[in-house]
């Protein structure tokens, strides 16, 4: 036997050859693909809402990716994937929401009670007493006192240095073009003449709640007035 012939034999010995063997390919399933991205992008969970849908949707698509796989027996790859998409979702999704809810628990200034602009006050609209409207009385017992609510600045033109503004409970009215009815919308006058920025998300403000007195019914004048102390960025869409 050759000295070719033997180094051939010993290194064959050492190092067993996959000539011969077939080569096994598993197609993987664009659904496992597609959970591990949602997987990453349910990063967003931390940022609101939209974040934990899409957190929600990465954790079912990778279920159905993994029951999928499982049901092929092992003519489909891509479970790890679908795992470690699921993982993500799931972990992004839990933190995501427990950091919301901290961020909810501890945006109230002291002081100041939580206000839904749309339940405590819109919602609750006009009575009608002989004949005329009143305010209703959930929202006359607001008057004089802190709250605290969420909405957003209604468009004048002026960008910087307001000292006064239209908050509306909803971006329908302010980013298309349409006006507020008078329930849907507050007079923020802001006091120890601080002024803020317009601002197109949504802004928490908080204040003293007053009704106007010299309501005359002109356009985009509005009934109810907030002495505004402090308005900021929201940092929940809640």
């Amino acid at each position: 036997m050759s000295q070719a012939v033997e180094v051939r034999e010993s290194y064959a010995a050492e190092y067993p050859s996959a000539e011969g063997a077939a080569f096994e390919y598993r197609p993987v399933p664009v659904l496992a693909v597609v959970s591990l991205v949602l997987g990453v992008l349910s990063l967003m969970a931390f940022l609101g809402i939209t974040g934990m849908l899409v957190a929600s949707l990465g954790i079912i698509i990778s279920v159905v990716s993994l029951l999928k796989i499982v049901r092929a027996r092992g003519e489909l790859g891509g479970r790890r994937l679908a795992i470690l998409g699921l993982a993500c979702s799931t972990l992004f999704l839990g933190a995501g929401v427990s950091y919301q809810r901290h961020l909810y628990l501890n945006e109230v200034p002291a002081g100041f009670a939580r206000t839904n602009f749309t339940y405590d006050i819109s919602k609750k609209g006009f009575l009608t007493f002989e004949g005329q409207q009143r305010i209703h009385p959930d929202v006359e017992q607001l008057v004089g006192k802190p709250i605290f609510l969420k909405g957003f600045m209604y468009p004048t033109g002026q960008i910087e240095g307001l000292d006064s503004f239209l908050l509306v409970k909803d971006s329908g009215a302010c980013c298309f073009g349409g006006e507020p009815a008078l329930t849907d919308m507050i007079g923020v006058v802001m006091e120890d003449k601080k002024t803020v920025d317009y601002y197109p998300g949504r802004v928490s403000v908080a204040g003293e709640f007053e009704l106007n007195k010299n309501y005359r019914g002109g356009k985009n004048e509005p009934i109810y007035l907030l002495k505004g102390q402090i308005v900021t960025k929201s940092q929940t869409a809640f």
